[in-house]
């Protein structure tokens, strides 16, 4: 059930028979394919953030080969996460149509 506004203002009840109906199906190899698809996906992203936050501070220290900035690394840090913001809001849009 959800509330929704009115013309005149009240809240009036919608009820649907969605859920039930989608309870019923039947579990197929499809379903299958979105968990893995996503638990795999979920686990490289992890896997990325650990392996970022793992290395951020060795990339400050002298002799590094890089030597950067806290700073330096916070943006870096900020481009990677606005990147994959952007991506998925790209790809999901692309991908819908």
């Amino acid at each position: 059930m959800a509330r929704v506004d009115a013309d005149d203002g009240t809240l009036r009840t919608i009820e649907t028979n969605i859920p039930a109906r989608m309870d019923r199906l039947p579990w197929s190899g499809w379903h299958w394919m979105v968990i893995i698809g996503l638990g795999t996906v979920w686990i490289l992203d992890g896997l990325a953030v650990t392996i970022v936050g793992a290395i951020g501070g060795r990339l400050t220290e002298e002799g590094s080969g890089l030597e950067l900035s806290a700073t330096e690394v916070g943006s870096a840090g900020s481009g990677y996460i606005l990147g994959a913001y952007l991506g998925a809001l790209y790809f999901g849009a692309a991908l819908s149509r």
